[in-house]
C-alpha cells in the first residue's frame, strides 16, 4: 500500500491528460440494462486496512504503471461495476481495527507540515485552557481548607479577582485558538479534497471503465464529510479532553496517592468492553461507507437514465433496485450505530461504578481524618473532570471509527496506480506532414479477445478517411490507440515515422481534436464551452470556430450571446446544436488531425446531413478520421477503410467498394439501404 506521503507527492507530478472518456467502449443499448447485483455476504480474502502505524512507502513502480498493460484493461463491451460492490464483509484482526486513530492520523500526517505554525498556536491555546481548567480543583481545595476555615475575606476577594482575570484571559485565548483551529482544519480538508481530485485526474481510462460514477462521487461526499468531522472536532473533542485527562490523573496522585492509585488500578477495567467492541465497530463503519457508495451509485445511474426509465416503464424496477440497496444501508447503519453506542455506554457505566467506589473510599478517609475536606472535594472535582473528559472522548471515538472507515474507502482510490505520463526520454510529437501508420498492431482490452489483430494501415496526411465496419470491428479502438488512451503491446503506431509511444502525450494530443457521439457540455457559457478546446484561445478565435461549425448565428441570437449559460450538460439544446458546439470546441484547437467517433450517429437524417456538410468543409486541409456505422455519411470521403474482427479487409472510395460483389462494404450498404426503405414504409 502506498503511504500517504507518496500520494501527496503525486500531486506535484505533472498531471496526465484527461482520459476520462474512452472512445473504445461500446455504447450499451437502452434495452440492455444491467441489474445491480445484491449478493449474500460471503467471506473474501482478508486485506489489511487499518494499519497501526503509518503505511510503509512502496516503490515507484507500484504506484505508476503503463497504460499498455493489457491485463488491466476491460473489454469495451463490458459494463463492469466496482469490485467492492461484489465483495462480502472483509475480516480484520483486532490489532488492525484498533488502529482506527492511528490510521486516521497516518492519513492526515503528510498534510500537517504545511500548517505547522497554525498547529503550534492551537496547541498553545489548548495548554492555556487546560491549565485553567485543571487549576480549579486546587483553588477549591485552598478555599475550603484555608480561606473558609479562617474566614479570610480579603484572601477570598483576591482569589476571586485572580480567577476572574484568568477566566477572561482564558476565554479570549480560547476564541483565538478556535479561530486558528478552524483555519487549520478547513485547510487540511481542502488539501485532502484537492489531492483526491488530482489523483483521479491521473487514473487511466481502464479505471473509469470498471468503476461506477457513484462509487467515485461517494469519496467526495460521504467519505470526505465523515473525515472532515473527525478533523474539525479533533482539538475540542479529542486533544483537549485527552490533555485534561492526563493532567487530572497526575493531580489525583498529587492530592492523595492512595486514592489516585486506586483510580489508576481500576481505570483499565473501563476499557475492556471498548477493546472488544471497537474492532467490530470499525468494520461496521466501513460497511456503512460501502453501502452508502452503492446506494449513491444506483441513484446517480437512475438520474442519468431517466429518459430510458420512463420510456420503458422501469420506475417500479428502479425502486426495487434502490430498495435493495437501501435495505443493505439500513442494516449496516443499524449495526454500526449499535456498536458505537455499546462503546460509548460501556465507558459511561464503568466510570459511574468506578466513581461510586472512589467516593466511598474517599469518604472513609475523610471520616478518619486521613485527608481534609478540601482534599476530598478537590479529589471529587478532579474525578468529575476526568469523567467529563472521558465522556467527550467516548463521543469522539465513534467519530474516529467512522473516519477510519472513510479513510479506508478513500484509500481504495488513492492506492489505485496511476500510469506513467511519458517516457523519461519522450520527445515532442511532430506535426503530421506525411502519414499516420498502424504497423502490425494487435490490441486487446481483456487479454483474451483482440479488438485489433495485426492491423497494417497507412493514412496519408491531409486525407479524409472513413473507418467503417460491423459492431466490434475495432473502429473506435483504433482512435483510442492514436490518442494514446492505451498503448499497444504488439506493433506500433507512427506519425511521420515516429512511434507515438516515444512522444509526450500532451504534444501528441495538442495536434488532435475529437468529437464523440455523446459530447459533454459543461454548465458554463457558450464561449467557455468552446474555449475548453484551447484554453488560451481569444474571443475572436472562439467565434471563428463557431462560424466554421455553423453555430455562430444560433449563439449570437441567445439573450446574452456567447455569455449565455449552456445549462447542465446542455440538455436544453438539440442534438445537432450540441454536436456543432463540440465541433467548434475541436476546431478552436486548429488540429492537424480531426477525429470523429460516431459524431453524427445519434442525429436524425436531416440534422446528420447538415452536420456532414459542415464536416466536409472543415475537413479540408486536415487529416480527418471518421468512425461511423452510417455509410450514408461517408459517401464523399476521400477513402473508406473497412475493418472486420480487428483486421483491414477493404479500402477504397464509396463507388469502388460498391463494385466489389461479395465485399463486406457492399453487404453492409445493402443491409442499411434495406432497413432504411423498411423504415420509410412504416
Amino acid at each position: 500500500m502506498r503511504s500517504a506521503e507518496d500520494r501527496v507527492s503525486d500531486d506535484k507530478q505533472p498531471p496526465a491528460a484527461d482520459d476520462a472518456s474512452d472512445p473504445g467502449r461500446a455504447t450499451t443499448s437502452a434495452a440492455a440494462i444491467d441489474v445491480p447485483s445484491v449478493t449474500a455476504a460471503v467471506p473474501v480474502e482478508r486485506k489489511s486496512v487499518l494499519p497501526v502505524a503509518a503505511p510503509a512507502k512502496s516503490s515507484q513502480s507500484r504506484v505508476e504503471v503503463d497504460d499498455d498493460d493489457d491485463d488491466d484493461e476491460d473489454d469495451e463491451e463490458d459494463d463492469i461495476d466496482d469490485d467492492e460492490d461484489h465483495d462480502g464483509p472483509v475480516n480484520y484482526s483486532a490489532a488492525e481495527a484498533a488502529g482506527a486513530f492511528s490510521s486516521v492520523f497516518a492519513f492526515t500526517r503528510p498534510y500537517l507540515s504545511a500548517h505547522r505554525s497554525g498547529i503550534v498556536l492551537v496547541g498553545l491555546g489548548l495548554l492555556v485552557e487546560m491549565a485553567f481548567n485543571v487549576s480549579m480543583p486546587l483553588v477549591l481545595k485552598y478555599l475550603i481548607d484555608e480561606v473558609f476555615e479562617e474566614k479570610n475575606y480579603s484572601q477570598l476577594l483576591l482569589v476571586l479577582a485572580v480567577l476572574g482575570v484568568a477566566g477572561l484571559v482564558t476565554s479570549v485565548v480560547a476564541i483565538w485558538y478556535e479561530w486558528q483551529d478552524a483555519k487549520v482544519t478547513s485547510a487540511i480538508a481542502a488539501d485532502v479534497r484537492r489531492n483526491l481530485f488530482a489523483h483521479i485526474q491521473k487514473l487511466p481510462v481502464s479505471f473509469y471503465n470498471r468503476s461506477r460514477k457513484g462509487e467515485v462521487l461517494s469519496r467526495f461526499s460521504n467519505d470526505m464529510t465523515t473525515y472532515e468531522e473527525a478533523v474539525i472536532n479533533l482539538a475540542n473533542w479529542g486533544v483537549l479532553p485527552l490533555l485534561e485527562l492526563i493532567a487530572g490523573i497526575v493531580l489525583l496522585m498529587v492530592l492523595n496517592p492512595q486514592l489516585g492509585l486506586l483510580a489508576l488500578l481500576i481505570f483499565p477495567l473501563v476499557l475492556i468492553v471498548p477493546r472488544i467492541v471497537t474492532p467490530r465497530a470499525v468494520l461496521a463503519s466501513y460497511e456503512v461507507k460501502r453501502a452508502q457508495a452503492g446506494e449513491l451509485g444506483v441513484v446517480q445511474e437512475n438520474v442519468g437514465a431517466q429518459a430510458v426509465v420512463k420510456a420503458f416503464g422501469l420506475q417500479g424496477l428502479s425502486l426495487r433496485w434502490f430498495t435493495q440497496r437501501n435495505q443493505m444501508l439500513r442494516a449496516a447503519q443499524q449495526r454500526s450505530t449499535f456498536l458505537n453506542t455499546i462503546v460509548e455506554r460501556s465507558i459511561t457505566i464503568a466510570v459511574l461504578w468506578l466513581h461510586l467506589l472512589v467516593l466511598a473510599v474517599g469518604a472513609y478517609l475523610t471520616f478518619n481524618d486521613v485527608i481534609t475536606i478540601g482534599t476530598f472535594v478537590a479529589f471529587e472535582s478532579v474525578f468529575w473532570e476526568i469523567t467529563y473528559n472521558l465522556n467527550h472522548l467516548t463521543q469522539y471515538i465513534p467519530v474516529v471509527i467512522d473516519a477510519a472507515g472513510a479513510v479506508r474507502h478513500m484509500n481504495q482510490i488513492l492506492d489505485e496506480p496511476i500510469r506513467v505520463s511519458d517516457k523519461p526520454d519522450a520527445v515532442e510529437a511532430p506535426r503530421i506532414t506525411t502519414q499516420i501508420a498502424f504497423e502490425r498492431v494487435s490490441f486487446s482490452y481483456d487479454g483474451v479477445r483482440r479488438q485489433l489483430d495485426r492491423l497494417d494501415l497507412v493514412i496519408p496526411a491531409g486525407r479524409r478517411v472513413a473507418i467503417v465496419g460491423p459492431s466490434g470491428a475495432g473502429k473506435s479502438t483504433l482512435l483510442s490507440l492514436l490518442l494514446r488512451f492505451y498503448d499497444t503491446r504488439q506493433g506500433r503506431v507512427t506519425i511521420d515515422g515516429v512511434d507515438i509511444a516515444d512522444v509526450t502525450r500532451d504534444s501528441l494530443r495538442a495536434q488532435m481534436a475529437i468529437v464523440f457521439q455523446e459530447n459533454v457540455l459543461f454548465n458554463t457559457t457558450f464561449r467557455e464551452n468552446i474555449r475548453l478546446g484551447s484554453l488560451d484561445a481569444s474571443d475572436a478565435q472562439v467565434e471563428a470556430a463557431a462560424r466554421q461549425a455553423e453555430i455562430h448565428k444560433f449563439i449570437a441570437a441567445q439573450p446574452q450571446g456567447y455569455e449565455t449559460m449552456v445549462g447542465e450538460r446542455g440538455d436544453t439544446l438539440s442534438g445537432g446544436q450540441r454536436q456543432r458546439i463540440a465541433i467548434a470546441r475541436a476546431l478552436v484547437r486548429d488540429p492537424a488531425i480531426l477525429l470523429l467517433d460516431e459524431a453524427t450517429s445519434a442525429l436524425d437524417q436531416t440534422t446528420e446531413a447538415a452536420v456532414n456538410r459542415t464536416l466536409k468543409k472543415i475537413g479540408k486541409g486536415r487529416t480527418l478520421l471518421f468512425v461511423t456505422h452510417r455509410l450514408t455519411s461517408v459517401i464523399d470521403m476521400d477513402e473508406i477503410v473497412v475493418l472486420d474482427a480487428g483486421r483491414l479487409v477493404q479500402r477504397g472510395t464509396h463507388s469502388e467498394l460498391l463494385k466489389k460483389r461479395g465485399g463486406l462494404y457492399r453487404r453492409l450498404w445493402t443491409d442499411q439501404m434495406r432497413e432504411s426503405a423498411e423504415e420509410d414504409e412504416d
